[in-house]
């Protein structure tokens, strides 16, 4: 399975030739953790990533989207977690494996975050609506549902100046199987 992601320089960047490819998880993983060692003023300091692969010589909008490029991203806001963090999610999400890494808002008494699974598979644009809406209901819907068109861009980890920073790899060892998952919560 390889991986690939979309770089935006800004969160008003729309052009979609910068692309980078990855032929294991391991790599994936190795360039968030990269990055999330950068000190960083605030976000606008930062570039945006995305699970979205577009049709050549277009740009950022979700009718140009063709897949998600094998991994994906919940952006937590708002959930109220009581206790330790990675235990709660950990408890979540069972044997799926997953890097959670902080916003640059994140505080210690409110933490946000990202959730970014790998996937067993890519998934086509006409399935990536179904997938979201089984993603979210797993995970008890834990994430901002305004993140959900198929073009979302995120920003990379890094160390934000004010911010409660963290990175860390949680769960099992199995990426999520989209196919399944959308069996489970049609």
């Amino acid at each position: 399975m390889n991986y690939s992601l979309t770089i935006f320089k800004s969160l008003f960047d729309n052009k979609t030739h910068k692309r980078m490819d990855f032929d294991s998880w391991d790599k994936f993983e190795a360039l968030l953790y990269d990055l999330s060692k950068i000190e960083r003023k605030d976000k606008k300091a930062a570039q945006l990533i995305s699970p979205a692969v577009y049709q050549p010589d277009t740009t950022r909008a979700n009718k140009n989207v063709t897949e998600w490029g094998g991994w994906c991203a919940v952006d937590v806001d708002d959930h109220e977690f009581k206790g330790d963090l990675k235990s709660e999610l950990d408890g979540m999400v069972g044997d799926w494996n997953y890097i959670c890494y902080s916003t640059a808002s994140s505080r210690s008494s409110a933490p946000k975050f990202r959730l970014v699974f790998p996937l067993r598979s890519r998934i086509g644009k006409e399935n990536i609506k179904a997938f979201w809406y089984a993603l979210q209901s797993k995970l008890g819907n834990i994430g901002d549902r305004q993140t959900k068109d198929l073009s979302r861009m995120y920003y990379i980890p890094g160390q934000y100046l004010g911010a409660d920073n963290f990175i860390f790899t949680g769960g099992g060892v199995q990426p999520i199987d989209p196919y399944a998952l959308m069996k489970a919560y049609p």
